[in-house]
């Protein structure tokens, strides 16, 4: 019954007449996407390999996420600290945005929160003001450090938060600020990331440059999902997003999507600890249709496929469950994409 209540309001939402559907006119006048590709901070010097690698499948953005560590006991948030990975650190960050660039790509640096205990960031909230205002510091000084990192690294996107949400809804105040005080400091395109299910409540998208989405929506219970069945449950949602494009005159970017080569991989592709059988057809199909759904509309953006490792020998978990297209059948429908909108 949720479910269906949820796409009854998708669907009376998107009826809502947008002003124009060439939002994206002053960015991609050629037509031309964000082929993005979500790199894992590597622990030590990355092997630039991995960049030729995305290079040769016509990748043209890659993000980097330093991730900083939050106890929401102590709303103390801790980064570039003695353990951080080097491809975190304000050094690696500014080196990776380099070689990035020698290679013709663009980058998007996308700080993230990474929980105690693996509490979900979107929950973090404070009953008292003095807490509110320790957490608001700390995430000032973090997010403020990375945007000197990205304007003088020039990299082309700077986000500012992902998946926040009840920080968003409590302290929308400190929110406005703060993209004002990154855009006095970082001079290139701003936005955030908001999950799939909270993206509608986000009310600055309008002082941002894009609307951005990680793009994990249920879709289908099947354990291989046809192409043309997950394209029709597509649909509200890109309904929803158009309404919100054209609302707020904003093309709309998926800051984060992707599917994990396993079966079902499309009922909740969020979800990367859940057990099942390997299923490369079930990821092809997935990516297949998402492509088909939105990369040839004008409201959109693009988007950044999670993951790709850098050494995926040092990796702990083996990658035939993963979400990683690399050695994976997936990676040419991603080829066939990324050309076709280079």
């Amino acid at each position: 019954m949720r479910t269906v209540l949820i796409l009854f309001l998708l669907y009376s939402c998107s009826f809502q007449s947008p002003r124009s559907d060439n939002t994206l006119a002053s960015h991609f006048p050629s037509g031309e996407k964000i082929n993005g590709a979500g790199l894992v901070a590597p622990y030590s010097m990355i092997d630039e390999s991995a960049l030729d690698s995305l290079s040769s499948i016509h990748t043209n953005y890659v993000c980097l996420m330093p991730f900083a560590f939050v106890k929401p006991d102590e709303a103390a948030i801790y980064y570039n600290g003695n353990h951080q990975a080097w491809g975190e650190s304000p050094n690696g960050i500014a080196c990776c945005i380099k070689m990035a660039h020698d290679r013709g790509m663009k980058v998007m640096v996308k700080p993230q929160l990474w929980a105690h205990h693996g509490e979900y960031t979107g929950d973090i909230k404070f009953s008292d003001v003095s807490a509110w205002e320790k957490f608001e510091d700390g995430y000032s000084d973090y997010i403020l450090q990375l945007a000197k990192v990205a304007d003088s690294s020039h990299a082309d996107i700077f986000c500012i938060g992902t998946e926040l949400n009840c920080f968003v809804a409590s302290q929308n105040q400190y929110w406005s600020g703060l993209i004002d005080s990154v855009r006095k400091i970082y001079h290139g395109q701003v936005t955030y990331a908001e999950n799939w299910d909270c993206y509608q409540r986000i009310p600055f998208w309008n002082k941002l440059d894009y609307i951005g989405v990680n793009a994990y929506f249920p879709l289908s219970d099947h354990s291989t999902p046809e192409v043309e069945d997950l394209k029709q449950k597509w649909q509200p949602w890109l309904l929803a997003m158009k309404s919100l494009s054209g609302k707020n005159q904003k093309p709309v970017l998926f800051t984060e999507y992707g599917y994990r080569s396993i079966d079902g991989c499309a009922k909740a592709p969020w979800e990367f600890f859940t057990s099942g059988k390997t299923n490369y057809t079930a990821q092809q199909n997935a990516y297949e249709a998402m492509f088909e759904t939105f990369w040839n509309q004008d409201w959109f953006a693009g988007g950044f496929f999670w993951k790709w490792y850098d050494k995926l020998d040092d990796e702990e978990y083996p990658i035939d469950q993963d979400f990683t297209p690399q050695q994976k059948p997936v990676l040419q429908v991603i080829r066939k994409w990324y050309e076709k909108k280079s």
